[in-house]
């Protein structure tokens, strides 16, 4: 009983140690579809606006990678299909996307844009 108590303790102190060294390095960031330019080559530079609408924040540029996730919707698509639907999507101001980037390596993880 007493070494089952001593290796729980042991392992929650270690856990407790481990969960103090963990950074966040995956940021999501919600913006207008209007604020991003799509590179042509699948392993560019993404750049966009971190805001929705009309805004005076700079530019953030992430690499895109051959691990980049591309979405239409819920589905991944990949490179190419991804940029086509981009440009034929809907133009208005409620068009959105999800990028998700590594804040560490500056680069991105994921794109997502709604059909």
């Amino acid at each position: 009983m007493r070494i089952r108590t001593l290796s729980l303790l042991v392992l929650l102190g270690l856990s407790a140690s481990a969960v103090a060294d963990l950074t966040t390095i995956v940021r999501a960031v919600e913006v207008t579809a209007s604020n991003i330019n799509v590179p042509t080559t699948p392993n560019g530079r993404l750049m966009f606006k971190p805001c929705a609408g009309e805004c005076n924040r700079d530019f953030v540029a992430v690499q895109l990678t051959p691990a980049t996730e591309f979405r239409v919707g819920k589905k991944v698509t990949d490179f190419l299909d991804f940029r086509k639907a981009f440009f034929n999507r809907d133009r208005s101001k409620d068009s959105y996307a999800l990028v998700s980037y590594d804040t560490k390596a500056n680069t991105a993880t994921s794109v997502e844009i709604a059909n």
